[in-house]
């Protein structure tokens, strides 16, 4: 079973033991969701399970399906960057890797019967392992709202962490914190402060801008400010630089996998900080027909992402294609953080195409005085050409 340590899973874990009369195994992997992980694992002994296998995987999430996101400049609807939902495959794959060890039968999850992570977490299986049974316990069970779950906890003395006083939904790790439902279910209601987990408000970040420098090689961000760093710590440096200045909050309304929509509340600060710095090196480094193509694909990967379609040949040959298109993606970007806001001071690479000779708008810059009047001459003519016909109004 995927055990985040939550109210749901906790309950969901002591209801497939009790209930059911299941042998549990617990998985729980550290993807950068902050808190004690050794408080996850006790937790889950605690709420029944036989076992558990507590693993780190903060590399593998950020290397394997992080950064190809960034890669791929992956938004969700122009907005979200996808911390909760690159996560799933990455549980998924880990499930079904410990079914095959303890010749498991059955896989389980704690997401609820209206979200979108059942449908992740269901499919990503489906894909791996066919033979595999799933089973949903918020879909099969009577308690239909949180309170019902915390009164399943209470009654059968079953830990229940800081969680259980709020109303509202959070997901957390190394990219980003996801959070919606409860206090911030109307759409016209501003999100209580204590929702941000991650992110100072634009009004509490330092009242000086703070400048960096972050190095790209082949697309991957590699060092801030002249030094490098492994991927994780890269990462976990730029969300607390960014945090603190107020970056990467994002409120918003998205439509959901089964139809309807929902008001989300993101806070993305390294995630967005280096989207921003990387698709202004690209800009520097890819030719215009490959800018102007990218944000049709982008938006298609977001989606498969979003919508559960990780484990598909399409995501995998579009990965094959944004991993060549970054070959010369390497260079530093200077960037400013201000109170919620990111400002691009400048930008190099050695594989630049940026011309700044022909650039130069009172020179020619090499290019013959001929070409430029020929060029111009064959654009005249389309216009013309269709004026003759359909001469526009003025």
């Amino acid at each position: 079973m995927a055990y985040s340590g939550g109210l749901d899973t906790t309950a969901a874990l002591h209801w497939l033991k009790r209930v059911r009369g299941m042998k549990v195994v617990a998985l729980a992997l550290n993807i950068g969701q902050g808190g004690d992980f050794d408080e996850v694992a006790e937790r889950a002994i605690d709420a029944g399970a036989d076992s558990v296998h507590a693993i780190d995987r903060r590399r593998t999430f950020v290397k394997q399906y992080c950064f190809k996101a960034l890669k791929a400049s992956a938004r969700y609807e122009n907005s979200y960057y996808l911390s909760a939902a690159l996560s799933r495959p990455l549980i998924a794959t880990e499930l079904v890797a410990l079914a095959r060890e303890e010749s498991a039968r059955y896989v389980a999850h704690g997401a609820p019967p209206k979200g979108n992570d059942q449908f992740r977490f269901e499919c990503a299986v489906a894909a791996l392992e066919p033979d595999l049974e799933m089973i949903a316990p918020m879909r099969e069970w009577d308690l239909s709202t949180r309170g019902d779950v915390l009164e399943y906890l209470k009654k059968n003395r079953l830990p229940i962490g800081a969680e259980a006083a709020r109303n509202y939904s959070s997901d957390r790790n190394i990219w980003g914190v996801r959070s919606s439902a409860g206090e911030l279910e109307d759409p016209n209601e501003p999100a209580p402060p204590y929702i941000y987990q991650i992110t100072n408000s634009a009004e509490k970040a330092p009242n000086e801008p703070e400048e960096l420098e972050i190095k790209f090689h082949q697309g991957e961000p590699v060092a801030i400010n002249g030094k490098r760093y492994q991927a994780v710590e890269l990462v976990e440096e730029l969300q607390r630089v960014a945090g603190l200045h107020g970056v990467g909050r994002v409120d918003t309304v998205e439509d959901r996998i089964l139809g309807f929509k929902s008001r989300e509340v993101y806070e993305a600060p390294a995630a967005h900080v280096l989207q921003v710095a990387h698709d202004e090196l690209e800009k520097l480094t890819l030719d215009a027909e490959f800018v102007e193509f990218k944000p049709m694909l982008s938006a298609r990967y977001a989606k498969l992402v979003y919508d559960s379609q990780w484990f598909t040949k399409l995501r995998e040959s579009m990965d094959a294609f944004f991993r060549e298109s970054q070959q010369y993606v390497t260079g530093t970007v200077k960037l400013k953080l201000f109170k919620g806001a990111v400002h691009v001071l400048g930008r190099n690479s050695e594989f630049s195409i940026y011309d700044r000779e022909a650039s130069r708008r009172h020179q020619l810059g090499g290019i013959p005085a001929a070409s430029v009047a020929g060029y111009l001459e064959l654009r005249r003519l389309n216009q013309m050409t269709h004026s003759f016909k359909q001469r526009p109004k003025f």
